[in-house]
């Protein structure tokens, strides 16, 4: 095959993988609407806009004082994954850093996955499964949840073929906003030989984590991340946990070394020593679910689900896209979901503080009822 050829194969294989729609950015939209940035409401990623900026600005400053940039990172890893493990309350041998949980779910596809093989997931949750799952070249199978968005532990053992090498969940799960339940978790990992890969990136907001599982199944690996409770995304770091044998393994003979930045390394272990400011964040961030669930509720024509992250799912009585782009040209970008099992319509909102819920849920008032 000439290079000519290998290249042709390697984009059409790209072709036909989805683009991962990050939506529409704040400079970007204000841009097109003639605004301002900050007129621009960013409600479509669920990002922490509670862990006042300020705090982050603070420890950016001192990370940036005690850095030497030219020295590779080599003592801040160790000194994270310490910081981590007596925040988790796991060895510390147990634990395996990388660039955001995305970074850590692409190298355990790509540590378990080759051309041939399958792996299950969730129906709806994170398209970042499925992305990584195609990219090394296994098929990717769907499990769909109940109707009340729990696990069918069943379907997806059912699922299960000689080929089947991995199962990624997210508990709890993007768009549906819920907890998965640990017992049937637990079981699913008793029951399947293979990896089962758990996705904890808003568990924080759920006060339920199953990182204290992983030590006992050989099999659970659980990925967590700085980005949503401590308001890094922007660093781009977060951690695998397993049990001490397969997290070396996957840390000393798969991760790239030097994989995330001195200053993240640095910023994230600082953080952890402010979980007391984190931890009223988080406490506000429910106060402030509760309030938008309660005036969604009182919007007519919108359906609201329960949350246990956050971020809210509801649903309208009308096309969810035009609701979504009058949205836009007011300024607030959420995001579009479309059909979640049997429920058309659906939208995603980042909660966010109260002033900013308050002219969300004015204008989604406004656009609602004055499309009736």
């Amino acid at each position: 095959m000439t290079s000519k050829k290998i290249i042709e194969e390697i984009i059409s294989r790209g072709l036909s993988l989805d683009i991962y729609d990050v939506g529409e950015t704040i400079e970007g939209l204000a841009s097109k609407l003639g605004k301002r940035p900050d007129e621009i409401l960013k409600l479509n990623s669920n990002e922490n806009f509670f862990v006042p900026l300020e705090l982050l600005r603070d420890v950016l400053r001192q990370v940036i004082e005690e850095c030497d940039p030219r020295i590779y990172p080599r003592d801040e890893y160790r000194f994270l994954r310490r910081s981590i493990s007596n925040f988790i309350g796991v060895p510390e041998e147990c634990v395996v850093i990388g660039a955001g949980s995305d970074q850590l779910i692409e190298l355990i596809s790509r540590i378990f996955l080759r051309d041939g093989d399958d792996a299950l997931s969730i129906e709806p949750t994170f398209s970042i499964y499925e992305r990584c799952i195609r990219v090394q070249g296994a098929t990717y199978k769907g499990i769909l949840l109940k109707d009340d968005f729990s696990l069918d532990v069943e379907s997806m053992l059912s699922a299960v073929t000689p080929r089947t090498r991995i199962i990624f969940l997210c508990s709890p799960n993007n768009p549906t906003a819920n907890n998965l339940k640990r017992e049937d978790i637990l079981g699913l990992a008793e029951k399947f030989e293979g990896p089962v890969a758990i996705d904890e990136t808003y568990a924080d907001f759920a006060g339920t984590t199953l990182s204290d599982a992983a030590q006992d199944f050989s099999n659970l690996i659980i990925f967590r991340t700085f980005s949503k409770t401590f308001g890094l995304a922007g660093l781009r770091v977060g951690y695998a946990i397993a049990n001490k044998r397969l997290a070396r393994i996957i840390e000393e003979r798969f991760q790239m070394p030097y994989s995330v930045s001195m200053i993240a390394l640095r910023a994230a272990a600082k953080m952890l020593e402010l979980w007391d400011e984190v931890a009223e964040a988080i406490n506000a961030i429910r106060r402030e679910r509760a309030n938008l669930i309660e005036a969604l509720k009182n919007i007519r024509g919108v359906r609201v689900f329960p949350s246990e992250t956050n971020f809210v799912l509801f649903q309208v009585d009308r096309d969810s896209t035009s609701v979504y782009k009058s949205l836009m040209e007011r300024g607030i970008i959420i995001r579009n979901i479309g059909r979640v099992l049997k429920f058309d319509n659906c939208l995603r909102v980042t909660v966010a503080p109260s002033h900013m819920m308050e002219r969300f849920i004015r204008d989604l008032r406004e656009i609602m009822h004055g499309a009736q």
